[in-house]
C-alpha cells in the first residue's frame, strides 16, 4: 500500500480543516501533497503574524490607558471614557487571541503533517514494516484530535482541554526561553581577590 493510500482515511477525517481535506482529494502523490500543505501553512502563518502584531499593539494601548488611570487627576467623565476604552480593548484582545490560537494550531498541524508524510516516505524507502508505518499514521491521528480540541475551544471561547491547556503551552514556552537564554548568557565568574605578594624584610 502506497503512502497516499495509507493517508486516505486520515485526510477524510472531519477533524481536519476543509481546505486540507480538499487538498488531498486534488493530489495524487505525496510530493504535491507536501507542497500544498506548505502553501496552507504559509497562508496561516501570514494571518498569524498579523494577529500577533495586533495583539502587541493592543497590549501597548491597554498599558497606556491603565497608566492614565493610575496617575489620577482625571475628571469623572474622562475616567469613564478611558475605562470604557480599556474594557473594549480587553474584549478586542480576547477575540484576537482566539483567532491567533486557531492560526497557530493550523500552522503546527500542517508542519506536523508535512514532517510525518516525509517520515512515512523515508520509512517506505528503507523497507520498514507495515506495522511500524501504521503506528506513525496513528500518531498523526492523535495530533489531529488534539488540534481539533484546541480549535473547538478557541472558536467557542471556552477553556481548553486540560490535556492541551494554556498552562501546558506556557510550560513549553518557558522551557524554550530557558534554552535560548541559557545558550546566549555567559555565566558570571566570581571575582576572586588575589592578595598582594608579601614583601620580604631586608
Amino acid at each position: 500500500m502506497s503512502v497516499m493510500e495509507k493517508l486516505r482515511a486520515l485526510f477524510q477525517r472531519a477533524d481536519l480543516p476543509e481546505e486540507t481535506r480538499q487538498l488531498y482529494s486534488k493530489t495524487d502523490n505525496s510530493k504535491d501533497l507536501i507542497k500544498g500543505l506548505d502553501t496552507l501553512r504559509s497562508r496561516n502563518e501570514i494571518d498569524l503574524r498579523e494577529n500577533e502584531e495586533q495583539l502587541l499593539g493592543i497590549e501597548k494601548a491597554i498599558a497606556s490607558e491603565e497608566q492614565s488611570v493610575r496617575k489620577g487627576g482625571l475628571t469623572s467623565a474622562e475616567e469613564t471614557i478611558i475605562l470604557r476604552r480599556i474594557e473594549r480593548l480587553h474584549k478586542q484582545r480576547a477575540n484576537i487571541e482566539r483567532q491567533t490560537l486557531i492560526y497557530n494550531e493550523n500552522v503546527n498541524l500542517h508542519l506536523n503533517l508535512i514532517a510525518k508524510i516525509q517520515e512515512l516516505e523515508a520509512m517506505r524507502l528503507r523497507g520498514v514494516s507495515e506495522e511500524e508505518i501504521d503506528n506513525l499514521v496513528d500518531e498523526v491521528e492523535t495530533n489531529i484530535q488534539d488540534y481539533k480540541r484546541v480549535s473547538i475551544a478557541a472558536e467557542s471561547g471556552t477553556s481548553i482541554s486540560p490535556a492541551i491547556d494554556e498552562s501546558a503551552e506556557r510550560r513549553r514556552l518557558e522551557e524554550l526561553k530557558k534554552r535560548i537564554v541559557g545558550a546566549t548568557a555567559e555565566p558570571s565568574q566570581p571575582i576572586v581577590e588575589v592578595p598582594p605578594p608579601k614583601r620580604e624584610l631586608e
